[in-house]
């Protein structure tokens, strides 16, 4: 069933076909996180460019160049993953080599190696089943799981924003207590000095020992932006709503997406 999903895959396999996937892949990088390294974007475009050119050329030593310069790109990212820096959002390595894999298999099926695409297939839908079964022929499978695999990204992305805006409000949080502690850091001694002078002046003028409380009040409460009392609260925590958390019938079937592929995959490589 596998080798026959593929052997039409690839009778349809054209220039067409190679924009849609990597169309698809952007749309999934882009949804799950933002400010991702922009290197990785730009070497699967070039990839996917040597390929589509590969797939148009009518000279075959230019196709054979074309694949070669596409080959190397996926080579590369499978050894050295691209990833978002440790304070983004965005794909991990494991998914990185996901994608890298995808483009091997484009590379295999215009070579005309279906068992050597197949493999590739599933090598990335085994690390990142979110992007597989959406991006390789559903028969390839034991169920078709690409609508469960849209939503799961969809999640992803929100989550992500919801993580984002969160990061926001405990930065300004951290600003308004950083401006607290600095504002009290002279109105409390100002304050006591106010009133350790009306104190002392309650010695010559007894009404004005009277008045020191109240004028080392006043500057706790209405000098400045900040009263003494507006301690910032505790931060807020992380929350995420209904609408954002996977269900957890759709994370095991991306678990088994994922340990079909490995299944499918060891099977195919011992077979070699």
């Amino acid at each position: 069933m596998a080798f026959s999903a593929l052997g039409a895959a690839k009778r349809a396999y054209d220039d067409k076909k190679l924009r849609e996937q990597i169309s698809r892949i952007e749309a999934t990088v882009e949804a799950l996180g933002e400010r991702i390294n922009e290197v990785l974007l730009i070497d699967v475009r070039a990839a996917y460019g040597h390929l589509e050119a590969a797939s148009m050329a009518a000279n075959d030593s230019l196709r054979r160049d074309e694949l070669m310069l596409a080959r190397g790109v996926f080579a590369r990212l499978v050894e050295h993953p691209v990833t978002a820096r440790e304070e983004e959002s965005g794909l991990t390595s494991g998914q990185v080599v996901a994608i890298a894999h995808a483009g091997s298999y484009s590379y295999f099926l215009m070579n005309d190696e279906v068992r050597l695409a197949l493999i590739e297939a599933y090598r990335c839908t085994e690390r990142f089943p979110a992007l597989g079964v959406q991006l390789f022929p559903a028969e390839i499978f034991s169920r078709d799981y690409s609508a469960v695999g849209r939503s799961m990204v969809t999640r992803r992305a929100a989550r992500d924003r919801v993580r984002a805006a969160h990061q926001v409000t405990l930065q300004k949080h951290k600003e308004s207590k950083a401006e607290y502690y600095k504002e009290m850091a002279w109105k409390v001694p100002a304050a006591g000095a106010v009133f350790l002078g009306f104190l002392a002046a309650g010695v010559v003028a007894p009404s004005l020992a009277g008045q020191a409380p109240m004028r080392a009040a006043g500057i706790l409460a209405g000098t400045g932006s900040r009263a003494v009392s507006d301690v910032p609260g505790r931060a807020s925590a992380l929350h995420y709503g209904p609408n954002e958390i996977d269900p957890p019938e759709e994370t095991e079937l991306m678990r088994q997406a994922s340990a079909e592929s490995a299944s499918h995959r060891a099977t195919l490589e011992r077979s070699a």
